[in-house]
Order: C-alpha cells, then sequence, then structure tokens
C-alpha cells in the first residue's frame, strides 16, 4: 500500500469485506479505496486486491497531483516493479458528450441494434428501460455480455445524474456516456498501452472504440454511419493483441496427461488391487484428507465461473487450506482498474 499507493498503512481503517468468488475475509479502506486481503497480518507479500470506484478515482487522482504525479507514471510503477505479480483483472474507460445537440441519442443506436446496422465481433444487443419523470424513460443500451472481456454500456448520464442530485435535467443540460468495461487479458494489454504509449486517454478510448464497434448506416454494413464518423474523429483503430494461452484447468489438465501424476494413480490403484502396498498408504486415504491449494483453487473457481457452475464454489472454499497468515507466502497481488472506475486487485 505505502509502496504503491504512497499511503501509510495507519490511514486506512480495517473491517471485515469480501470478493465475490474470493476467499478475502477483511477489507483497508481509505475514503473509497478498498483493499480487500486475508486477515489483519499484512506483509508486502501478501495476496491483495484494490478496488476504486469513480469516486475512488477521483480521490486518487488529487493524491497523485497533490505527490507531483499522474496515472500514467502511477501505471508506468506499477509495471516496472511488480509486472510479474500483478493482473490487471477490468479496466473501465469512459467518453462523454456534453454537445447541446447530441452525436447520437440511445433510442437512435438501439433501433440500428434492431436494424442489424452495427457489427461488434458478433456481440448481441440489449436496452433497460427505468422510469425518469412522467412518461419519460431513462435508456441503457449494452451490446455484448458482462461475463465477457469486453462490454459497452451507453446511457443517458443527464438523466441518471438528474435523478440522483436532484438538479433538473435543464440545467445539467444533454449527456451521453458511452462506457467500456473491459476485463483479463485485453484489459492487462490496454493498461500498458495507457502506461508506456506517447497517446492520451482520450486518443486511446477513442481508437479502442473504433476498433470494436461500429455503427453503419444500412445493414450491408458497408458504409459507416456520419455521426459515428463525427463521434470517434480520424483516430486510427486501437488494435489489441490477443493471446489465447493454456490457462487455469486447461494446464493442469495437461500437467497431469504429461507429467507422470496419472500414471502413478494408476500405479498406486494397481499395488492396492492386488494388496500389494505394503507399508504404502492407499492413495484413496490421502484423496479424502486431501485440500486444494489457494491457486488450485481459484483455478478450479475461473473454471467453474466460465461454465456457469459458480453454485459448486462454496464446495470449492470448503475444501482448500486456508492461507497461514504467520508466513509469508509468496503470493501475487493483481490490478484491476477502471479509470471512469478504478479496481485494483
Amino acid at each position: 500500500m505505502n509502496n504503491l499507493l504512497k499511503i501509510e498503512l495507519d490511514c486506512f481503517l480495517v473491517g471485515e469485506g469480501s470478493v465475490k468468488h474470493k476467499d478475502y475475509n477483511t477489507c483497508y479502506t481509505y475514503g473509497a479505496i478498498r483493499i480487500y486481503t486475508y486477515g489483519l497480518s499484512v506483509t508486502e507479500e501478501t495476496e491483495c486486491y484494490l478496488e476504486m470506484s469513480g469516486e475512488a478515482c477521483s480521490l486518487y487522482e488529487e493524491l497523485l497531483k497533490a505527490m507531483n504525479r499522474n496515472w500514467k507514471q502511477f501505471f508506468q510503477e506499477l509495471f516496472y516493479n511488480y509486472e510479474s505479480l500483478f493482473e490487471t483483472k477490468r479496466l473501465d474507460l469512459a467518453m462523454d458528450d456534453f454537445n447541446k445537440i447530441p452525436f447520437f441519442t440511445i433510442e437512435q443506436l438501439y433501433k440500428k441494434c434492431k436494424k442489424n446496422e452495427y457489427y461488434s465481433n458478433r456481440r448481441g444487443y440489449d436496452l433497460i428501460e427505468s422510469k425518469f419523470r412522467g412518461t419519460d424513460r431513462a435508456r441503457t443500451l449494452y451490446i455484448g455480455k458482462r461475463s465477457s472481456d469486453i462490454m459497452f454500456r451507453i446511457y443517458d448520464k443527464d438523466k441518471e445524474k438528474s435523478l440522483k442530485t436532484a438538479i433538473a435535467l435543464e440545467e445539467l443540460g444533454s449527456w451521453k456516456r458511452l462506457e467500456i468495461e473491459i476485463k483479463h487479458g485485453v484489459a492487462h494489454s490496454l493498461l500498458k498501452i495507457i502506461a508506456f504509449e506517447e497517446l492520451s486517454l482520450e486518443t486511446i478510448t477513442r481508437g479502442f472504440i473504433k476498433q470494436e464497434l461500429t455503427f453503419y448506416s444500412n445493414s450491408e454494413l458497408n458504409k459507416t454511419a456520419r455521426f459515428w464518423l463525427n463521434y470517434l474523429g480520424n483516430t486510427i483503430p486501437l488494435k489489441i493483441e490477443r493471446h489465447y494461452e493454456i490457462t487455469g484447468l486447461s494446464d493442469t489438465e495437461r500437467w497431469l496427461e504429461n507429467g507422470g501424476a496419472i500414471t502413478a494413480v494408476k500405479a498406486f490403484e494397481f499395488l492396492k488391487k492386488n494388496k500389494a502396498l505394503g507399508n504404502l498408504t492407499s492413495i484413496y486415504s490421502m484423496y479424502e484428507s486431501a485440500q486444494y491449494s489457494q491457486p488450485l483453487a481459484n483455478k478450479i473457481i475461473s473454471h467453474l465461473i466460465s461454465i456457469n457452475r459458480e453454485d459448486l464454489i462454496s464446495e470449492v472454499y470448503e475444501d482448500t487450506k486456508k492461507p497461514n497468515l504467520e508466513k509469508n507466502n509468496k503470493n501475487y497481488s493483481k490490478l484491476s482498474s477502471d479509470l471512469s472506475n478504478l479496481s485494483i486487485t
């Protein structure tokens, strides 16, 4: 906390806290900044999960300014000092349109989607409506799923703000927001671009949108809609390299197959069946008392989430070794950031 955030540990409030699908039980809070971890015995090598909401991002940006630093320097330091120790779990970017006459309306984009006049790498769409005032409705258009690596959320930010603050819509003026929720490897690659490329955050955001989402003038998808061209300008599309590596339980499965573990189990089974174990312990009695290590449990949980079997996660936790908080276990920190929201784990 002190080395990266430059905030003394004593400045944090400590209490109970948890993160969905994680085994953390303690939360350190500094304003809206939250850090989740195991127990109270925090060391530099204790695994943690840093989460920043939009409010927390604004708070930390003020702290960065007071230290004569900025987000780019913060992310560069993160990669220079901790690249092998963290993962970017989520990064959210946003673009706001404050024009009196906006580039587009949510209803306009929704009609384009219904007529198949858009392309976003086979992502589907959904429109959520809520009551605003009288017969007026507030609309949010989703393109992509929350469980996927990339999801777009486009909505009437002016109406949301008006409801939260009771400020008249006329005083706020037109405000349309496009947010991108980016996860996993794509988020990590994009964060590195933000840290090291000589591009403004706005240019990076526009380029990413141009690469991943286009609205067209027709269903043949051969002519980009004029309003979309004006919205994104002459920005060059930003292509993020995707790496589809063997990870999680897949590499464990491969290790079992090629590393000899399966044949070792077969050997013990052969000895037991023929009553030839001698002084060896039955592998089945070892199996009954065995518990998952924390890294293996994380792999199992990630696999269960990917196949929509979250109902089994509690059983995995019950069979997982609890971390020894007195030892300096060499775990890793993960980063999940979002510049309209920042979550660091």
